[in-house]
């Protein structure tokens, strides 16, 4: 049971981290094009990415919205 928990939050985990990847290649090309509406909502994503990685390392579940 314990081994299923650590392989499906590794796998959670892997995804979580290349969507970081992803969210970092595309604020990179915000900079390069300077387009600071792009690199605000860039910015509040990774803030939620880092949220949602920070909750499942932590095991801390946030409620579910009313």
């Amino acid at each position: 049971m314990e081994k299923e928990l650590m392989e499906n939050r590794g796998v959670t985990l892997n995804s979580l981290e290349e969507e970081r990847q992803a969210l970092n290649m595309r604020m990179l090309l915000a900079v390069q094009l300077q387009d600071l509406e792009a690199q605000k909502a860039l910015r509040r994503e990774l803030e939620e990415l880092e949220d949602r990685i920070d909750r499942l390392l932590t095991g801390r579940r946030q409620p579910f919205p009313q």
